[in-house]
């Protein structure tokens, strides 16, 4: 009995020891998984690796535009996300007004979308340092190599690299010539001039009751008319033009209105740049100043039948005045915590083909060569007319391309105020212009080192 009590002992000990064995194998079995499970997601998350375990990356995008701009620019979204499925992309877009405004308080709170679009306005947030130098992502993340070099120095400030163009255009005047026909007044010559111009707007607004043959051209149309005397807006943020200048450009506005030819001051007051509400589409004016890559924007929102034509020249100097420029850039934001996966982004909204045969010419004639000569293979018939009028311009401009000013933002609200006051009759334009010259030099001495 004691020889069968201690084998009964010995049975049940090693029964209890390979338990506890095969136990202590179980959870280190599981210790391991979990990290293997953790060593993967950290080498996925630094881009080593892909697969379905790769950490889930989520990125905020904004953008300015009308309708058919957003509907472009989402479809990309979800293209991209199709393609990178741990990468999802929540949209911010509005209307061009107010949009730098929201920008700049998202920028004091530090919470400003990862990616971001900007205008020629790109180099003042460079300079205010919440712009994201890409250039260790060129040649990897992001490929150049089929890019213009001038649109490249386009986005290139003090040696760095900082966004994407993402199309060339050219401001143009929007011609809607379902007016000029109702109107009976033939199209304008090629070689037409700014005395042309006061001319057929007058009889534009003689001939169509309660339509103005023009609306005012603003500060884009004011580099034009500089442009035109051989002068240019800055260099460097030093003011290359005379007091005169602005004063003869808001007397010979102020003339147009006076004369009824353009449209009246309440009525330009409470137009918006978006295609969809502005004064053409409204059937309100016949003339307006617009960059090309708009073209299909504000055709798509209208039933009449518009056109691209060049800006008045300058009758003494024969200079239009009209340079190629990018139309806009998309960057990143400094303080983004994913800047590879931006730059990523970046590069497939501007290289990808099919993203690309997307976006048509919404922003622009694609940068990128290949997508370019893709797009003109099967062009519609809205972005035929864009590469021509692009076309136009490339064989006729005598103009370089000037960035927007320091100080942007605080410039453009000026020049928008300025115009106002003289057109409400607030003020003259000699004394609006004198006003606006010094005000402005005080913008300029607050970005310029």
């Amino acid at each position: 009995m004691k020889k069968k009590s201690w084998l009964v002992i010995m049975i049940v000990a090693i029964m209890v020891l390979v338990a506890a064995c095969g136990g202590n194998s179980s959870n280190n079995g599981s210790a391991a998984t979990d990290t293997r499970n953790n060593s993967t997601s950290n080498n996925q998350s630094s881009g080593n690796s892909g697969g379905d375990a790769q950490e889930q990356i989520e990125l905020r995008m904004t953008w300015w535009g009308g309708q058919e701009r957003h509907d472009r620019t989402l479809q990309v979204i979800e293209l991209y996300e199709s393609k990178n499925p741990h990468v999802k992309i929540l949209p911010e877009y509005s209307g061009f007004d107010g949009y730098f405004d929201k920008l700049s308080t998202q920028f004091a709170a530090g919470n400003a979308p990862d990616i971001i679009q900007y205008g020629g306005n790109l180099n003042d947030y460079v300079a205010r340092g919440v712009v994201l130098p890409l250039d260790e992502y060129v040649g990897s993340a992001i490929d150049l190599s089929k890019h213009s070099q001038s649109m490249i120095d386009a986005a290139t400030f003090d040696g760095k690299f900082y966004g994407v163009t993402l199309g060339t255009n050219a401001f143009g005047v929007l011609i809607n010539k379902s007016l000029f026909e109702e109107a009976g007044v033939p199209l304008p010559s090629r070689d037409w001039t700014w005395e042309d111009f006061a001319d057929i707007s007058l009889q534009l607004s003689q001939k169509l009751n309660g339509i103005y043959g023009t609306s005012d051209f603003k500060e884009d149309g004011f580099g034009i008319f500089l442009a035109q005397r051989g002068k240019v807006v800055h260099h460097d943020g030093v003011l290359g033009y005379e007091e005169s200048d602005i004063r003869d450009w808001f007397q010979m506005w102020q003339d147009l209105r006076d004369s009824g030819a353009a449209a009246s001051a309440e009525l330009q007051a409470s137009a918006t740049q978006t295609p969809e509400q502005s004064l053409i589409v409204q059937r309100k004016v016949v003339m307006e100043l617009v960059a090309s890559n708009q073209y299909g924007a504000y055709s798509n929102a209208t039933e009449d039948e518009l056109v691209l034509w060049i800006a008045p020249s300058n009758a003494e100097t024969g200079k239009n005045g009209v340079s190629l420029r990018p139309s806009q850039f998309l960057s990143g934001y400094s303080e983004t915590k994913h800047p590879e996966e931006v730059a990523k982004f970046l590069d497939f909204f501007v290289n990808d083909p099919e993203a690309g045969a997307i976006l048509g010419n919404d922003r622009g004639a694609p940068v990128n060569s290949e997508v370019l000569q893709s797009l003109i293979a099967s062009a519609s018939e809205i972005d035929q007319a864009i590469f021509t009028y692009i076309d136009w311009v490339g064989k006729s401009s005598d103009a370089p391309y000037v960035p927007n000013l320091p100080g942007y933002n605080e410039a453009y609200a000026l020049f928008t105020k300025t115009m106002e006051a003289i057109s409400f009759g607030y003020t003259s334009p000699e004394d609006g212009a004198r006003e606006y010259y010094n005000e402005l030099q005080k913008i300029l001495a607050k970005y310029v080192n």
